[in-house]
């Protein structure tokens, strides 16, 4: 009997190279959505909107930083702001968390990573337990509709780059056509839909370094090859169960990101948005030419104070 075919092994590896590409553009979507919504709202109501996604993200993150021997001094899952009005700092509302990792380079990473693998698996127990009629609406409609699932290749040439790009239109209208078909009435619906946005828009940690994510990332895809190849050698196929979830997350972050867009769009040609912004700026001018000189330059008179 022969062997298995020699390509197999490639296609293979494509698939998951493919993979790590997915779940990397779906980090920088789901950044990409957060701070949007951080710009057009408060972060701390981005949060509280976001909480059970705030929740498993940071609590993950220290998680991860204390398996490697790292200390947690302080941690506040939303950080509410001392001052309001103007006065207020864009960053205030958001996750804070000092922590000192016992290795520094080795730490930050291992809590990114246990933190979006953390979001990873809580995604898929909720489309387990709750997502079925949703994924199922989504993918294939119960086999009226031709199955809606990301390319497990890449593209190599201009045409396998335009189908690919004219495929995520194709994924954005069936989104679209999910939220209509869909029974809201089952409770189960809301509730995963609810979850599933929390939780995919927080799949990026906030306030950590893009490349800690990044090299975060391609350690999770690389646990994933490996439980992958495990998995095929057993009988089953790793894949096979992901990429429906994988898709439904890329689609769903994709759809917010269009959709913010266009409201932010909207809101920054509307003239109240630009008047604000004016006065924001007249007063920032205004704040700037009140702060007190450097330490180092005391002998010299601030202008603004000569008269």
């Amino acid at each position: 009997m022969g062997g298995p075919p020699s390509g197999r092994p490639k296609v293979i590896t494509m698939i998951y190279v493919a993979f790590t590409v997915w779940v990397v553009l779906s980090l920088f979507a789901a950044a990409g959505v957060y701070r949007l919504w951080s710009q057009l709202a408060r972060p701390e109501w981005v949060n509280w909107a976001l909480l059970p996604g705030t929740v498993v993200s940071e609590m993950s993150y220290m998680l991860g930083v204390l398996i490697t021997g790292g200390e947690v001094r302080r941690a506040r899952l939303i950080d509410l702001p001392k001052v309001s009005g103007r006065k207020r700092r864009r960053s205030q509302g958001e996750p804070k968390s000092e922590s000192v990792p016992r290795f520094r380079i080795v730490g930050p990473i291992d809590g990114v990573l246990v933190s979006i693998a953390a979001c990873c698996a809580v995604i898929a127990i909720a489309a387990a337990l709750l997502g079925r009629p949703v994924l199922v609406t989504f993918i294939t409609d119960d086999g009226l509709l031709p199955t809606a699932l990301l390319p497990k290749t890449l593209a190599t040439n201009w045409g396998m780059f335009w189908d690919h790009l004219g495929g995520q239109v194709h994924l954005l209208r069936r989104m679209c056509e999910t939220w209509g078909r869909v029974d809201w009435l089952n409770w189960r619906v809301p509730l995963f839909m609810y979850l599933s946005i929390c939780l995919s828009v927080r799949l990026a940690p906030v306030n950590r370094p893009m490349r800690t994510t990044l090299l975060a990332a391609a350690m999770l895809a690389g646990v994933v090859a490996v439980v992958g190849a495990i998995s095929s050698v057993s009988g089953g196929s790793l894949m096979d169960r992901i990429w429906p979830v994988l898709t439904y997350v890329w689609t769903m972050l994709l759809f917010l990101l269009a959709v913010t867009l266009l409201i932010k769009g909207a809101c920054r040609s509307s003239p109240r948005w630009s008047a604000s912004r004016q006065i924001r700026a007249v007063n920032a001018s205004v704040v700037a030419s009140l702060i007190p000189p450097p330490s180092n330059s005391l002998l010299l008179p601030h202008p603004a104070w000569i008269c």
